[in-house]
C-alpha cells in the first residue's frame, strides 16, 4: 500500500516555519529557533502516526551539510539508523541526516523516535529541527542539485 504522505509534509511544513522564524525577529528582537520530538502511536514497525511536538531552542541552530552526515534511502532500517543515530551522540559528535521522499522521511523520524529510546537511560533527551537544502545527490556523482530535507539531531542533557 502506498505510504501516506503527512510525516513528509509535516516535516517539510516545520522546515518552511523555521525559515521564517529565523528571518522573522520575535518581540526581543532576535530570531526564533524550534525543536521536534516526535512520538509515535502504537507499534513503530507498523505506525506511521507520528506526533510532532515543538518546543522554542535556546539558541540558533547551525549545521551545514557534511561528508558524515547519515543519508536515509527508502530501504534504508529505521533500527539501524537509530543505533548509528545513538552512538553518534553518546560520542559527542555532531549527527545530521539527509533524506529526499515521504519513505525516507517518515524512515528518519522513526529513527529519531527510536535513538530516543536508547539514550534515554542515560540521561539523555534528543530532539530535532529540519531544514531544506539544494544538494548533489550524495549517492550518484556528478548529479543535478536537488532539494533534500537535513534533519540536525539535538543533544539535550
Amino acid at each position: 500500500p502506498p505510504l501516506p504522505p503527512s510525516p513528509s509534509q509535516a516535516c517539510k511544513a516545520m522546515a518552511i516555519a523555521r525559515k521564517y522564524l529565523h528571518e522573522e525577529p520575535d518581540d526581543k528582537g532576535g530570531p526564533v529557533e524550534i525543536v521536534i520530538k516526535p512520538t509515535f502511536e502504537g507499534d513503530i514497525r507498523q505506525s506511521s502516526n507520528v506526533s510532532y511536538e515543538l518546543h522554542r531552542a535556546a539558541e540558533i541552530i547551525e549545521r551545514e551539510p557534511s561528508e558524515d552526515d547519515l543519508t536515509v534511502k527508502d530501504k534504508t532500517d529505521c533500527f539501524k539508523l537509530a543505533g548509528a543515530i545513538a552512538g553518534r551522540v553518546r560520542d559527542g559528535e555532531d549527527v545530521s541526516i539527509t533524506t529526499k521522499g515521504p519513505v525516507p522521511v517518515l524512515v528518519t523520524t522513526k529513527a529519531i523516535a527510536l535513538a530516543q529510546e536508547y539514550v534515554a537511560e542515560e540521561g539523555l533527551s534528543l530532539s530535532f529541527t529540519v531544514q531544506f537544502r539544494d544538494l548533489e545527490d550524495p549517492s550518484l556523482r556528478g548529479s543535478p542539485v536537488s532539494t533534500f530535507v537535513q534533519f540536525i539531531i539535538v543533544r539535550e542533557a
